[in-house]
């Protein structure tokens, strides 16, 4: 898709597949060193002062409403908005039999975004928990594991013939980026909770599970916008950011 502009001093952005990547990387490096820094001064060396305070209210990546969460958010509807891209594309080229696939993962990352920002699993959480019969010594304390590893399931059951249908690279890409994503989301999530059961929210090692979570999360986001947009280049798609032509 071009989206380009007759104004002479107009540049367009290409999304190069490499260099978004590269990008995403670096900020994602950055917040963790600003998330690690904040562990060590509160956590390890309990060192009260300014510089702590900030670091740990705007770049813990267990907070919210905080940079992390907020650039987790953002790269979530980036991938949406890529996924109903090529969604279109596949039904304007008439090439695809599972344009539909597209479409529905598209969904399915719009509301994740949103559940980043909004917390949507925090009050499933609330609901499940006084319903479950064990919390398995914590392990399912944060009870919205349960419900969120069946629709996974439901998930991968559903798109496992549509990704295996895929270009090889394109179809590793995803396994690999979707592994690290459920693995930090879900899997972690387990051990976090009976971590919080035994030790409280603020121990060490929990803050240090919480990073590597969202490390893992943010990483397996961030392939697969790389996959995504990589994707889109085989069909000769380049996605360019440029204003709209206008009449003067």
């Amino acid at each position: 898709m071009h989206l380009t502009s007759t104004s002479p001093t107009t540049t367009p952005l290409l999304l190069s597949p490499e260099n978004v990547l590269r990008k995403l990387a670096v900020i994602i490096f950055v917040l963790l060193l600003a998330d690690i820094a904040g562990i060590i001064l509160e956590s390890v060396l309990q060192y009260e002062s300014r510089l702590t305070r900030l670091l740990v209210h705007y770049f813990n990546f267990n907070g919210e409403s905080n940079i992390p969460a907020f650039f987790s958010s953002v790269m979530l509807l980036a991938a949406s908005g890529l996924l109903f891209l090529i969604n279109r594309q596949q039904r304007n080229a008439a090439q695809e039999h599972y344009t539909r696939h597209w479409f529905i993962l598209g969904c399915i990352f719009l509301f994740m975004a949103i559940d980043e920002n909004t917390q949507i699993h925090e009050r499933v959480a609330d609901f499940v928990r006084p319903r479950l019969a064990t919390d398995l010594s914590g392990m399912l304390h944060w009870a919205w594991v349960v419900p969120y590893s069946v629709l996974t399931l439901a998930v991968v059951a559903y798109f496992i013939g549509f990704v295996l249908r895929l270009p090889t690279y394109t179809r590793n890409l995803i396994l690999l980026s979707g592994a690290l994503f459920v693995g930090g989301a879900l899997g972690l999530e387990f051990f976090e909770g009976y971590l919080y059961k035994r030790y409280g929210l603020d121990h060490l090692y929990n803050r240090i599970l919480y990073c590597l979570e969202e490390l893992m999360e943010m990483s397996g986001v961030a392939l697969f916008i790389y996959a995504l947009l990589d994707y889109l280049t085989r069909y000769g798609t380049q996605v360019l950011i440029a204003p709209k032509n206008r009449d003067v």
